[in-house]
């Protein structure tokens, strides 16, 4: 997903890049140029970045919450497929593309939710967000079930200090 994003901003990135302002003989010679505040970037190609930024990073919200649904907690395997839920959030949220609005974010998502599909995120959601911060308050101590679940990620090399604070307001919004 973070090459689709680079390769999206860097084909933007170009294309500002070819459209800036050629330096002035007066620009010349005091070493600056004719560029915009925002490096050569128009207001309108500098708001398609951030548009497709903010693009980026719903959809990949979508995907991680997508997966908090994408099984029955009481099915076969239910408390490991909730681990794999449990750490696919914590890495998004220990991650770049987190929205900036993300409890508006969730409740967006939250609402575009068949009956069906919200009737699972409640049952689901519990076990999920109990597993995230257990993985966030100790790796080590998760480390089991995470690895029964094939989880692969090292957790105690991320930097999870956002992470609780931002389980918090996806708990708030998920269960009210």
């Amino acid at each position: 997903m973070r090459k689709i994003l680079c390769c999206i901003l860097c084909g933007l990135l170009l294309a500002g890049c070819a459209a800036a302002p050629a330096a002035t003989p007066e620009t010349a010679r005091t070493g600056e140029t004719a560029a915009t505040p925002e490096a050569g970037f128009s207001t309108s190609e500098t708001a398609a970045v951030e548009n497709a930024a903010a693009a980026v990073k719903t959809r990949r919200l979508t995907v991680v919450l997508n997966g908090c649904i994408a099984y029955e907690v009481d099915s076969a395997g239910g408390s490991l497929k909730t681990a794999i839920a449990a750490a696919d959030l914590v890495v998004f949220l220990a991650g770049d593309l987190v929205p900036e609005d993300l409890p508006g974010e969730t409740r967006t998502w939250q609402q575009g939710l068949s009956a069906d599909d919200q009737a699972t995120m409640d049952a689901n959601w519990p076990g999920v967000y109990r597993c995230a911060q257990d993985i966030c308050a100790d790796p080590a101590a998760q480390q089991g079930l995470l690895d029964d679940a094939g989880v692969t990620t090292d957790f105690s090399t991320m930097d999870l200090t956002d992470v609780p604070e931002q389980l918090d307001d996806m708990n708030e919004v998920l269960t009210h």
